[in-house]
This record gives C-alpha cells, structure tokens and sequence, in this order.
C-alpha cells in the first residue's frame, strides 16, 4: 500500500481535475431495445381510441362502447407509458395504471382527450424514442456505484457478495444490500453510522487490508431543492467518525460538481456547501471528497 496523502490532498486533486461533459456510465444513446413494443401497443392503444370516437360519434349503444373501453383497459400495460394517451392520463393528474384499473376514470380520462387533443393513427419511432430518451434519467440511479466499482476493479479491488469473502480478502468492495444491511454492518464492523435519518443505507463498502471506507455517491448535473437536499447529505457523511478509525468517502460527479469545486461564484448556496466541505475535511482528517480523478488518485494509493 502506498502512503495514504491528506484528505485535502485528494480534494485539491478533484479541484484540479473536472469532470467530463460526457460521462459514458451516465450516457443512454442506444435505441431502447424494447422500441417495436412500444410502438405497436400506442398503435393499438390509438386504433381502439378511433373505434370509441367513431363509435360515440355513430351514437352507438352504451353496451357496445364500454365492450371498447374493457379492451382499452386490457390493453394498457408495461409499454403504454411512451403513448400520447398515457402522457394525458398524467397531464389529468392520474397515472396509467389508475385509469387501467377503474374504467369510470378512463371513460372520463378518454373524453377529455376527444375534447382536448388531436386523435391520428401515427406512432412515429423517433417521436417513441424521444420519450423514451426523456425518461433515461431514471436508468441512472445505480450508475454512480457501478462506476466506482469499475475504478475499483481496475486497482485489483474485487467485488465480493458475502461477509466470508469480505473478511478473507485484502482488497475488495461490496454494495449496502439485504445481506450488507445497516444493521448487519454496523454489527459486524462494530461503526456507527449515526445519519440524522437513521436508515439510511450509503453505497458501497471498500476494504483495503485493514482500512475501511464506507461511501455515499451522488451524480448530480444541475442545481434546485432536491439538489440540495443531496448535497446536504454528502456534507453530512463528511462530518460523520467512528471511533476505530473507519473512513468515510462523499463522492460527487457530474456538472454540478464542477460548480461546486470552483473557487468562486454561483452565489451564497454554493459560498456556503464549499466552507462546510472544507470545514469538515479539516476537523475529519481520515474522510474525504471527491470526484472521478480524486477517488481514482485515492483508490490507487490505497492500493
């Protein structure tokens, strides 16, 4: 193992280093593998909506159309969610599974939408895929972890998946699970972990030979409320300690990271996180923040 440098060490090193504009563990550019499905079921979502107009047009009998709205609702389902209607079922303040499941609410739902939108037989891929791209964010939420755990494996870390194997091995990392509970951890490496919400899991566990760190990782591209709740978070982890000398590590990356590792600018929030980020690095020598190049300098000399 090579001689451990100074928290701020690592800190001056992520200063000096920003993150990339694109992140390939944050990127989702391929086509949705799922695309054909969901386009053929906002197709047959849109031709039995036509066979409701038309048939309420025709002033059909009741009996008949609800037959039409039974199908309707059989029809919604895992791949419906890219669809205009199901787009207007949010706009109502509703979501699609609600409408699917109380036909008094779809038959309302579906009305609005005769009155409040254009009705067509076009389902266009890339107007599916854009959707799609729309919701990518939601992929990303086990994308900061797998990235860590990628640096890791590269400095010769191995991922391990139970308690035998992370005691009998040097060099290693597990993720917070069911069986790497808090409870658990906290039993078996005799810490703490006193967050303000007491269950709060972090990420990931990293041993090297008798040193222990325990980290928090957050990707974070813009600024606003729950941005802040998270960065607060992170802060918090920094000015976390344990009596046997565990550390802790706050990771951040993303564009936001970049505006919060300048040395000035962007107003008194950011004022504010950087003279607690500092504040606790110096009164908690063993924990550390740090973005991408500062955890790969940290993880390297731990090694």
């Amino acid at each position: 193992m090579k001689k451990i440098q100074s928290n701020l060490h690592y800190f001056e090193i992520s200063k000096n280093n920003q993150e990339k504009s694109l992140d390939d563990f944050y990127v989702f550019d391929e086509k949705h593998p799922d695309l054909n499905k969901y386009i053929k079921n906002t197709k047959e979502i849109k031709n039995i909506l036509i066979t409701i107009r038309t048939l309420q047009r025709k002033k059909e009998k009741t009996a008949v159309i609800n037959k039409y709205f039974i199908e309707l609702s059989k029809i919604i389902g895992k791949f419906s969610n890219c669809s205009e209607f199901a787009c207007f079922v949010n706009a109502c303040d509703n979501i699609i599974d609600e409408a699917k499941n109380e036909i008094n609410l779809l038959k309302k739902i579906t009305n609005r939408y005769f009155a409040k939108r254009v009705l067509n037989e076009m389902a266009p891929e890339e107007w599916m895929q854009a959707i799609l791209d729309n919701n990518s964010s939601r992929k990303k939420g086990k994308c900061g972890e797998n990235k860590l755990i990628h640096i890791l494996k590269k400095q010769g870390f191995k991922e391990v998946f139970d308690w035998d194997d992370f005691f009998k091995t040097d060099y290693c990392v597990v993720k917070f699970s069911k069986k790497f509970s808090l409870k658990n951890v906290r039993k078996k490496l005799d810490i703490k972990i006193e967050t303000k919400k007491q269950n709060k899991t972090l990420d990931l566990i990293i041993k090297a030979k008798d040193k222990i760190l325990l980290c928090e990782a957050k990707h974070l591209n813009t600024s606003g409320g729950g941005q802040d709740k998270q960065i607060s978070e992170l802060i918090e982890i920094l000015g976390l300690t344990e009596k046997n000398g565990v550390s802790y590590i706050s990771f951040l990356d993303g564009k936001y990271s970049n505006v919060l590792l300048s040395d000035n600018g962007y107003g008194d929030k950011i004022t504010t996180q950087r003279k607690e980020i500092n504040k606790f690095l110096k009164n908690n020598p063993d924990n550390y923040w740090v973005n991408t190049a500062g955890f790969e300098s940290l993880i390297s000399d731990l090694k």
